[in-house]
């Protein structure tokens, strides 16, 4: 039997349950490859930048300037949102990221995630807070263990991450001052 052209087969797919064809996958107009059938489509066009209010490329040297910059943007949120600020070498701003909004009670931070987006800017530090929406800033053990986890993340992958900020009611606490980071 005759091996089909290869134009043909190109053109269509084969479904494995019954053997009917099915439409081809096509690939996103940016160059990515499509998403699996049945499959949420890339999560990083669900991410998007947070528009920092900096001025000329802050540094970020000690807690109380980074809850200057995320107070602002989660302070008032009526979900839980984690933010990772990514950071140069001298600990400058380069952009903030939203990396999850979840629930009220709480939302998914992942250090996969968090590290992905470190490195595709190009980030040597990253800082990550995220808001309790009830008011209270005191960070629960689950707070403290995606702490360690991130943390210990950042040293394999070489992207410092320099603190963990809870904010709850205009206030935060900063997890690297408790020995966290």
């Amino acid at each position: 039997m005759p091996r089909p052209a290869p134009s043909s087969v190109t053109s269509r797919a084969v479904a494995p349950a019954r053997g009917e064809p099915v439409a081809p996958r096509t690939a996103p107009s940016d160059g990515r490859p499509a998403a699996a059938p049945g499959r949420p489509p890339d999560c990083a066009r669900c991410r998007r930048a947070v528009r920092v209010p900096t001025t000329d490329r802050d540094r970020l040297d000690d807690p109380e300037a980074v809850a200057g910059l995320v107070v602002p943007l989660l302070g008032a949120a009526d979900r839980e949102h984690c933010v990772a600020v990514m950071l140069d070498t001298k600990h400058r701003v380069l952009e903030a990221i939203t990396v999850s909004v979840g629930s009220l009670d709480h939302t998914f931070m992942s250090p996969r995630e968090i590290l992905r987006d470190a490195l595709l800017a190009n980030a040597a530090a990253v800082v990550v807070a995220h808001n309790h929406p009830s008011g209270d800033p005191e960070p629960s053990r689950d707070d403290e263990r995606v702490t360690r986890r991130i943390v210990e993340a950042g040293r394999v992958v070489g992207v410092e991450v320099l603190d963990h900020l809870v904010v709850g009611g205009g206030t935060w606490v900063s997890l690297a001052r408790r020995g966290l980071v």
